[in-house]
């Protein structure tokens, strides 16, 4: 103990001039956590020169307004990027192979629901119910599949295919369960008898391609469908409140309304450059945040024509009652805040592990508090298999913010205020969680005990095990 305070004291009486020439040979990380080390390193990194140093190894555009202005305006816009890019985040990652279905269940395709106490497996024609909640697997009950050789009730009916080629989603109660093959969904209700009839529905959005993944989202009243056609996704249902049974789906509200079409929707092009032409854009891997504003919040993939690779997005999708009661996704969408995962190159050593953004079929988990949205895509230089999934963090907006986005000032009234003296831009990058193999069945971002602020976990669980990252907001 005597070691401790010695050192600490010859720390806080270095010279001030030292101080700050430590101060530069810092990353930005290392240096946030310096500076919050006590008052007086505090008092040392506020310096002109080493906080305009600092600044320029942040992801701040144009990188020239700092040489301009005053440490004032310096110190608050670190401390604004700072928040914005998690530099005190710290990341308490934890591995679990208990849940590893495919060691436990031994089938060929399956699905979670997001409790973790319940789960489906199709294998050979066969639908098999479980209960997770006991230490070994408890089979609830058994069903066949609706297909060519069982054709129960109206149809659609599958063709009879192999298992692999099937989609599962399982709701968050474990009670409906969505099976999709080619172009054709399928509704169980596996509370009910074996030999009772499926809602079934072909999805003409799905002409001339396939259906690659399901989910069910928002209090299980939507099915998320993901297609073949570029990260095309669409949803189905209507939003409601509760858990809705079999019912909802059969109705004219339920699997034959699209909620949602990503390919319909209209995104501003990219402006001409320098005599290049603008380019159109699209969404892709859309998912759905939360009601804002009469619409919805969707995080997504933002591509433009012919480019391999794109960029993370925050969107508005305003919506628009038909009949009263079932709600549709209008056209126009509202780009509230680009998710870059491309830096200029004076900086880009600093923060190279990055998404890439050319994978169609993310997914997205916004947090109970709505400042973070977690990301995990499938890792395209992986080799192995099964596939690798790499996660991420990043740092949204205020609500405040985003309406500002919005909803504009009147030109009128702009031009009344005074115009910023500098204009500055933070681009918010994400923060490298970590990686988990195998096909993602859950992701959820929930909070640990009972303090919501400071106390979050990211929580991803495969058919091979499942990785959880407890978040300390610092």
């Amino acid at each position: 103990m005597r070691k401790r305070r010695r050192d600490t004291s010859m720390a806080l009486t270095l010279p001030l001039e030292l101080q700050q020439q430590i101060f530069q040979y810092l990353d930005p990380w290392s240096f946030y956590a310096s500076r919050n080390v006590c008052r007086y390193w505090k008092y040392a990194s506020r310096d002109a020169v080493t906080l305009a140093n600092q600044l320029g190894q942040l992801p701040i555009e144009p990188t020239t307004w700092a040489k301009k202005a005053d440490s004032k305006r310096r110190e608050s816009v670190y401390d604004e990027a700072a928040r914005a890019l998690m530099l005190g985040m710290r990341v308490k990652a934890s591995a679990s192979s208990e849940n590893s279905l495919s060691t436990r269940l031994d089938k060929s395709k399956l699905a979670l629901s997001k409790d973790g106490k319940r789960a489906v497996s199709l294998h050979e024609r066969t639908i098999t119910h479980y209960d997770l909640s006991t230490p070994e697997p408890t089979v609830i009950s058994t069903r066949p599949i609706n297909d060519l050789r069982t054709a129960i009730g109206g149809g659609p009916w599958f063709k009879c295919a192999p298992t692999v080629m099937y989609e599962l989603a399982l709701s968050s109660d474990g009670r409906m369960l969505a099976i999709a093959l080619e172009r054709t969904i399928q509704i169980y209700d596996l509370s009910a008898p074996a030999d009772s009839w499926p809602v079934s529905s072909y999805i003409t959005s799905a002409t001339g391609h396939y259906i690659a993944a399901l989910d069910f989202e928002h209090n299980d009243s939507l099915l998320r469908v993901q297609l073949s056609n570029k990260g095309v996704v669409v949803y189905l249902g209507s939003p409601q409140e509760g858990n809705p049974g079999l019912e909802h789906w059969q109705d004219k509200g339920g699997l034959k309304h699209a909620f949602l079409d990503a390919s319909k929707l209209a995104l501003p092009s990219t402006e001409a450059v320098e005599g290049a032409p603008a380019v159109s854009q699209r969404l892709a891997g859309l998912q759905l945040l939360r009601p804002f504003a009469n619409g919805w919040l969707v995080a997504a993939q933002k591509h433009a024509t012919n480019v391999p690779s794109g960029s993370y997005c925050l969107a508005y999708v305003p919506f628009s009652q038909v009949h009263g009661h079932v709600l549709t996704a209008e056209r126009a969408v509202t780009i509230l805040e680009d998710l870059p995962v491309h830096l200029s190159e004076h900086i880009q050593h600093l923060w190279h592990d990055l998404p890439s953004a050319h994978i169609n079929h993310p997914h997205f988990a916004l947090s109970p508090n709505h400042t973070l949205l977690a990301m995990s895509e499938n890792d395209s230089t992986a080799t192995t298999s099964p596939s690798s999934n790499r996660v991420f963090l990043y740092r949204l907006p205020s609500a405040q913010k985003l309406m500002e986005t919005l909803k504009p000032q009147h030109p009128l009234l702009q031009k009344l205020e005074p115009e910023e003296e500098f204009k500055y831009q933070i681009k918010r990058l994400p923060t490298s969680l970590g990686s988990i193999s195998g096909k993602i069945l859950d992701f959820t971002f929930e909070s640990v005990g009972r303090d919501t602020e400071s106390s979050l976990a990211v929580t991803a669980v495969t058919e091979t095990g499942a990785m959880t990252w407890t978040l300390l907001d610092n």
